[in-house]
């Protein structure tokens, strides 16, 4: 049975995320980082949980864990319909594949109680910004870019905090840290381009 209602969920979360937000892409680059490398390591224990390793770190996981589980393209023309926004080819794969994920209700956590969920890390770096792509070995999203490395490196990495609090206080030290940057720059730019003493003034 379709688990329609978490669906609806899914669907609402992502109708809702800043697909075309600069300024969210911007301003969330470190918490984004962060959960794209908890989506590594979640997926990694599922993929090594049901046995399809080489498969990691994009494929159909639901398909994984059931077989007959349906890829109802309403979704996501529903998605792309609602937000204004036509999905770029690996957002696209992940995105089905957490429709057909949230479309098995409770039987990924039934049968699997001790996993985290795989795709909370993934659906919360979509709101915070917007699109992922494949780099070279790598998650690249605008500003940041998170390589896969292998999955034993994956599965022996220790569970991230991913609640709103730790996000947001991620991407404020980022911020600061950015900004006292770019002011060191600014002056050294100024101390450079300053003209040398006379020698009057000297």
């Amino acid at each position: 049975m379709t688990d329609t209602a978490a669906c609806e969920r899914l669907l609402a979360r992502l109708v809702a995320a800043n697909w075309d937000d600069d300024e969210a892409e911007d301003r969330h680059v470190a918490s984004r980082g962060r959960l794209a490398v908890e989506y590594l390591r979640r997926t990694a224990a599922w993929a090594n949980a049901l046995g399809v390793p080489r498969e990691w770190p994009f494929f159909g996981l639901a398909v994984a864990l059931d077989p007959s589980v349906e890829t109802d393209s309403v979704w996501m023309e529903r998605l792309e319909a609602d937000s204004g926004h036509k999905l770029w080819t690996l957002s696209r794969k992940v995105v089905t594949d957490m429709f057909r994920w949230a479309s098995l209700g409770d039987l990924p956590k039934e049968r699997f109680p001790e996993l985290d969920d795989p795709y909370e890390p993934m659906i919360q770096l979509l709101e915070r910004g917007g699109e992922i792509w494949p780099g070279h070995g790598s998650i690249e999203f605008y500003l940041g870019s998170v390589p896969y490395r292998g999955i034993a490196d994956r599965l022996s990495q220790s569970p991230l905090p991913i609640d709103p609090a730790t996000l947001d206080a991620l991407d404020e030290d980022y911020r600061i840290r950015s900004e006292e940057s770019r002011a060191r720059a600014a002056a050294q730019r100024a101390a450079d381009s300053a003209p040398p003493p006379t020698r009057e003034a000297q």
